[in-house]
Protein backbone atom coordinates (compact mmCIF):
# COMPACT_ATOMS: atom_id res chain seq x y z
CA UNK A 1 0.00 0.00 0.00
CA UNK A 2 1.70 3.17 -0.74
CA UNK A 3 0.71 6.73 0.38
CA UNK A 4 -1.08 7.58 -2.37
CA UNK A 5 -4.23 5.34 -1.03
CA UNK A 6 -4.85 7.61 1.47
CA UNK A 7 -3.24 10.73 0.45
CA UNK A 8 -3.66 11.15 -2.95
CA UNK A 9 -3.69 13.83 -5.60
CA UNK A 10 -7.30 15.01 -4.31
CA UNK A 11 -6.71 15.40 -1.10
CA UNK A 12 -3.66 16.52 -1.48
CA UNK A 13 -5.35 19.38 -4.10
CA UNK A 14 -6.95 20.62 -1.07
CA UNK A 15 -5.12 19.57 1.91
CA UNK A 16 -4.03 23.03 2.76
CA UNK A 17 -7.42 24.69 2.44
CA UNK A 18 -9.06 22.04 4.13
CA UNK A 19 -6.40 22.14 7.14
CA UNK A 20 -6.49 26.21 7.10
CA UNK A 21 -6.72 26.39 10.76
CA UNK A 22 -4.01 23.96 11.56
CA UNK A 23 -1.76 26.91 9.19
CA UNK A 24 -2.74 29.90 11.42
CA UNK A 25 0.27 31.67 12.98
CA UNK A 26 -0.81 30.97 16.30
CA UNK A 27 -1.02 27.31 16.03
CA UNK A 28 2.19 27.59 13.53
CA UNK A 29 4.47 29.81 15.55
CA UNK A 30 4.99 27.90 18.94
CA UNK A 31 5.79 24.71 17.23
CA UNK A 32 8.09 25.88 14.98
CA UNK A 33 9.52 28.18 17.86
CA UNK A 34 9.94 25.59 20.46
CA UNK A 35 11.56 23.24 17.05
CA UNK A 36 14.21 25.48 16.40
CA UNK A 37 15.39 25.76 20.12
CA UNK A 38 15.35 22.07 20.22
CA UNK A 39 17.40 21.76 16.58
CA UNK A 40 20.02 24.26 17.75
CA UNK A 41 22.61 24.82 14.83
CA UNK A 42 21.42 20.96 13.91
CA UNK A 43 19.28 19.60 10.93
CA UNK A 44 15.95 18.46 11.78
CA UNK A 45 13.84 15.53 10.46
CA UNK A 46 10.02 15.64 10.15
CA UNK A 47 7.80 12.61 9.73
CA UNK A 48 4.82 12.71 7.15
CA UNK A 49 6.62 16.02 6.14
CA UNK A 50 3.26 16.61 4.11
CA UNK A 51 2.92 19.82 2.15
CA UNK A 52 5.21 21.28 4.54
CA UNK A 53 3.36 23.30 7.07
CA UNK A 54 5.42 23.28 9.26
CA UNK A 55 9.11 22.68 7.38
CA UNK A 56 8.90 26.04 5.61
CA UNK A 57 8.67 28.25 8.43
CA UNK A 58 11.36 26.61 10.37
CA UNK A 59 13.81 26.53 7.75
CA UNK A 60 13.26 30.05 7.22
CA UNK A 61 14.08 30.21 10.96
CA UNK A 62 17.82 28.49 9.17
CA UNK A 63 17.01 24.79 10.50
CA UNK A 64 18.03 22.89 7.80
CA UNK A 65 14.57 20.98 7.58
CA UNK A 66 14.58 17.08 5.61
CA UNK A 67 11.56 15.57 5.89
CA UNK A 68 9.94 11.61 4.81
CA UNK A 69 6.90 11.69 3.67
CA UNK A 70 4.50 7.91 2.02
CA UNK A 71 2.63 10.52 -0.33
CA UNK A 72 3.91 11.34 -3.67
CA UNK A 73 0.90 14.06 -4.13
CA UNK A 74 1.45 15.54 -1.13
CA UNK A 75 4.98 15.93 -1.85
CA UNK A 76 4.21 17.57 -5.33
CA UNK A 77 2.13 20.16 -3.22
CA UNK A 78 5.50 20.63 -1.37
CA UNK A 79 7.55 21.36 -4.37
CA UNK A 80 5.16 23.59 -6.46
CA UNK A 81 5.62 26.34 -3.45
CA UNK A 82 8.45 28.93 -3.03
CA UNK A 83 11.63 27.79 -1.51
CA UNK A 84 10.95 23.93 -1.20
CA UNK A 85 14.66 23.60 -3.18
CA UNK A 86 15.76 24.41 0.61
CA UNK A 87 14.02 21.34 1.80
CA UNK A 88 14.71 17.46 1.52
CA UNK A 89 12.64 15.16 1.31
CA UNK A 90 12.90 10.95 0.88
CA UNK A 91 9.60 9.12 -0.42
CA UNK A 92 8.88 6.60 2.20
CA UNK A 93 7.23 4.90 5.31
CA UNK A 94 9.23 6.77 7.99
CA UNK A 95 8.98 3.66 10.41
CA UNK A 96 11.58 1.84 7.86
CA UNK A 97 12.99 4.58 5.31
CA UNK A 98 16.47 5.62 6.20
CA UNK A 99 17.95 8.81 5.99
CA UNK A 100 21.47 9.92 5.61
CA UNK A 101 22.95 12.31 8.04
CA UNK A 102 22.54 12.57 11.62
CA UNK A 103 19.71 14.92 12.78
CA UNK A 104 19.33 17.26 15.90
CA UNK A 105 15.51 16.93 16.41
CA UNK A 106 12.46 14.20 14.95
CA UNK A 107 9.32 15.51 15.39
CA UNK A 108 6.27 14.32 13.74
CA UNK A 109 3.02 17.07 14.10
CA UNK A 110 -0.58 17.05 13.57
CA UNK A 111 -1.40 13.26 13.53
Amino acid sequence: MSGDDYFDERIAARYDESSGDMFAPDVVDPVVDFLAELAGEGRALELVIGTGRIAFPLAQRGVRVHGIDLSTAMVARLREKPGADEIGVTIGDFATTRVGGTFAVAYLVFN
